[in-house]
């Protein structure tokens, strides 16, 4: 039995890297994930004087916010979504002088408008693009303690508060207007917050609040990627087999662990001490699909592995409805419009709005049409090229559906380095069992 480790999580690494730069002393975080992303949060936090060491496996950040240098500072963040919203909170801690944060086109075109509402609520002065990147933050007091923001678009953007809450005079509340999104990673935010020694409390997702308790110096190993978990789970149940994850388990605080628990409707199985997991899953060409008819299923919890399922959806007869996406076309691609255009790209029935995608059945007269009674591979024909518009989760995930039909060109596929820069390797290792 095969043995593969994960990538550390980049959702996790660049909290803990906000994280340590707020406390007074030497924090040590053991095994982070050196990314794209990461490295956008990395390069901006040195920028204004954060001291980062390398050594091994282990990033020692010693430094304190107020000997930071603060000086009038421009942070190119590349693409990464996460560092514009944490570091644009974070950047209101300053005092004397004037941050900029910026990046990549894509990065320009996602909307900000609910945490720069927020910025208003507290007085901040800053100056923006209308709702959206490039940010100039000011020198401002924080003279209110109070927030309200809309929660139906990210869960990042109060992420980004409960982070620095601690340096507000007062205990700082948020309340959340509407249902908030992507809770689960809310839960992660509070849990690494935790490890801190700070506290939230949590109002059943109505509201936050958070003392003005100063974060303690920590010792910490970063957890694994459970949003990688979902293109090995993807594969095997492709092409059959047993792999053991050897560095996460149902222990794990990550709300993608349980995609496992839908890939349930392919034959996957998994068992898990708490720290590593074994999948074992049969040949999909064998196992009966037929009762899934018009197919539904929501992804409110884990919307990043929405896309995974979208490539398994391909082998369910009929229609597959999946739905609560309405986050996906403000991420790092429109991922709805991007998947509709590459799925039809193969001759997939394709219907989507701004919440949901429903993905039907492949043409009959398609080269590809084989694909219908899972055969496997087509024979040797012109190949597709699949753009994957600069998007890692797009390009691993048709990677993924590649192996299966073969025929596929993977534009960019360097782009997986955001998250999972192993990808294709570990791709290639499974593929060679």
């Amino acid at each position: 039995m095969q043995t593969i480790h994960l990538p550390w999580s980049k959702s996790i690494s660049n909290r803990d890297f906000i994280l340590a730069s707020l406390v007074r002393g030497v924090t040590i975080l053991e095994w982070i994930l050196l990314s794209d992303d990461t490295q956008s949060m990395i390069n901006a936090l040195k920028n204004i004087g954060i001291e980062i060491v390398f050594k091994w496996n282990t990033t020692t950040i010693h430094w304190w916010i107020e000997k930071i240098r603060w000086d009038n500072k421009e942070l190119y963040l590349w693409q990464s979504g996460t560092c514009m919203r944490f570091l644009t909170a974070f950047a209101i801690l300053n005092k004397v002088w004037t941050i900029t944060l910026t990046g990549e086109q894509r990065l320009l075109q996602r909307p900000m408008w609910d945490l720069l509402d927020a910025l208003k609520q507290l007085w901040v002065q800053f100056e923006s693009n209308g709702d959206y990147p490039p940010i100039k933050i000011y020198p401002s007091e924080l003279t209110t303690n109070k927030i309200e923001m809309n929660g139906t678009i990210s869960s990042q953007f109060f992420t980004a508060f409960l982070q620095i809450a601690p340096f507000f005079e007062k205990w700082l509340e948020i309340e959340v207007l509407g249902d908030l999104v992507s809770k689960p990673y809310i839960d992660i935010t509070i849990n690494e917050i935790k490890k801190f020694w700070g506290e939230v409390i949590n109002e059943n997702y109505k509201k936050f609040i958070v003392p003005p308790w100063k974060y303690n110096a920590q010792k910490l190993v970063v957890e694994w990627d459970a949003s990688a978990l979902s293109y090995i789970a993807c594969f095997y149940a492709l092409h059959w087999g047993k792999i053991k994850i050897g560095n996460l388990g149902s222990d794990t605080k990550q709300w993608d662990y349980k995609f496992l628990k839908v890939m349930k409707i392919f034959w996957l199985e998994f068992e898990s001490d708490g720290e590593t997991t074994i999948i074992q899953a049969p040949w999909i060409k064998n196992i009966d699909l037929s009762q899934y008819r018009d197919y539904q299923i929501d992804f409110e919890n884990m919307p990043d592995v929405s896309l995974s399922f979208m490539i398994m959806s391909l082998f369910l007869p009929w229609n597959t409805y999946i739905t609560w996406l309405q986050t996906l076309n403000l991420k790092e691609s429109k991922r709805i419009d991007a998947m509709k255009n590459e799925l039809k790209k193969i001759w997939v029935q394709v219907q989507s709005d701004e919440k949901s995608i429903e993905i039907g059945e492949i043409t009959a007269s398609s080269p590809l049409a084989p694909l219908l009674k899972r055969e496997g591979k087509t024979e040797k024909g012109e190949t597709i090229n699949i753009e994957t518009y600069n998007d890692h989760r797009i390009a691993m995930c048709f990677g993924i559906l590649e192996t299966y039909i073969g025929n596929l060109n993977i534009l960019n596929p360097n782009c997986v380095n955001k998250t999972y820069p192993n990808f294709w390797k570990d791709l290639k290792i499974m593929n060679n069992k």
